[in-house]
């Protein structure tokens, strides 16, 4: 008898310890990605994300430098380069930005883009239910000194574009 409780209590902590590796394993594969980025080559992301995605580029806009702050409160001094699309007209909610930020305000930028998101989601809010579904789902975040806002059936992929 008491082989057997050993042997089951054997058992028992062999699939505890199983089951707490597998856990970790699949919690620390789910995390998103922060490692810091190289360098990331803005014109082949640009292009990636355009083959894609269901962004139509004649219905959209270039983001440039010059709109970040004006549009989305982000100071110039804390940006070195930015790719994004954003719609010509409301009729659509989908839209990119990737900023390359310069250096300690990464921060900075994301905290501007969620600001900006919330101000996105309540102009959607009212306007256009399966847009602003969209809307609601869309993402921000960063990846070493690049952060993020995305806003498109394809979010995912275009934030896993984003080495």
């Amino acid at each position: 008898m008491k082989k057997t409780n050993i042997v089951l209590a054997m058992v028992i902590a062999v699939f505890i310890i199983c089951a707490t590796i597998i856990l970790v394993v699949a919690f620390q594969s789910n995390k998103e990605d922060n490692s810091v980025p190289v360098d990331i080559d803005f014109t082949a992301l640009s292009s990636d994300i355009e083959e894609s995605t269901n962004l139509d580029a004649t219905k959209m806009s270039q983001i440039t430098i010059e709109d970040l702050e004006s549009e989305f409160g982000i100071n110039r001094d804390w940006v070195k380069q930015v790719i994004g699309v954003e719609p010509y007209v409301n009729t659509s909610a989908s839209m990119y930005i990737v900023i390359e930020a310069t250096e300690g305000n990464v921060e900075n930028v994301v905290t501007a883009l969620k600001n900006f998101g919330q101000s996105y989601d309540e102009m959607w809010k009212k306007y256009l239910t399966e847009e602003y579904e969209l809307v609601k789902n869309r993402r921000i975040g960063s990846k070493g000194n690049y952060a993020y806002f995305v806003v498109s059936d394809y979010a995912k992929d275009i934030v896993d574009l984003i080495k």
